[in-house]
C-alpha cells in the first residue's frame, strides 16, 4: 500500500474500509489470488484484483462500530498520521522484500520457502492489526462517527514525530 495516498484518502473511503463486511472478502479474494500465484492462472489474478477492487468500492459505509477490524481501521489511520513518511516507508520496503520472496517461492511451488516466509507474513499482519487495534483503543473519539479531522489534528498535536 502506498502510504503517502493513505495521508490523502477521503472520509468516506476511510468509513467503507472501517467496515468488517469489507475484511473478509478482501481475505477471502487474497487468498483465492495466492492460488490462482501457485497455478500461474494470470487471468484470475487480474479478475481476482478488480473483484476485490470492486468490493472496497461498492461497500456501504461501516454501520457496527464495536468490531475489532474497525478498531483496526482507526489505529491504521492513527498510525499513518503520528509516524513520519521515512519510518512507514522503512515498513513497506521490509515488507515488500518478503512479499517479493514469497510470491517468488509460491511460482516455483518451493514448498519450504512458500511456508518460510508465509508463516513471516502471516505473523507480522497479525502483529500489526493488533498494534492498530490498540491504538484506537487508547485513543478518545466517538466511536460511531470514525475519526474526524479535528480528532487526528488532537492526536498530532500529542505526539512526539520524531520516534
Amino acid at each position: 500500500m502506498n502510504y503517502r495516498k493513505a495521508d490523502s484518502m477521503s472520509d468516506l473511503f476511510w468509513q467503507k474500509m472501517r467496515n468488517p463486511l469489507t475484511f473478509w472478502p478482501r481475505i477471502i479474494l487474497t487468498l483465492l489470488i495466492l492460488i490462482a500465484f501457485w497455478s500461474h492462472s494470470v487471468w484470475w489474478i487480474i479478475f481476482l484484483f478488480f473483484v476485490e477492487a470492486a468490493v472496497i468500492f461498492f461497500a456501504p459505509p461501516a454501520s457496527k462500530h464495536e468490531n475489532w477490524i474497525t478498531r483496526a481501521m482507526d489505529g491504521f489511520r492513527i498510525w499513518t498520521v503520528v509516524r513520519s513518511t521515512d519510518e512507514r516507508n522503512t515498513m513497506l520496503i521490509m515488507f515488500i522484500f518478503v512479499t517479493i520472496a514469497f510470491l517468488a517461492a509460491l511460482w516455483t511451488h518451493s514448498l519450504v520457502w512458500i511456508f518460510f516466509f508465509g508463516v513471516q507474513i502471516a505473523i507480522a499482519k497479525l502483529l500489526l492489526i493488533r498494534r492498530f487495534t490498540a491504538l484506537a483503543r487508547n485513543e478518545d473519539y466517538d466511536v460511531e462517527m470514525g475519526l474526524t479531522v479535528t480528532d487526528i489534528q488532537a492526536i498530532l498535536s500529542r505526539c512526539n514525530l520524531t520516534n
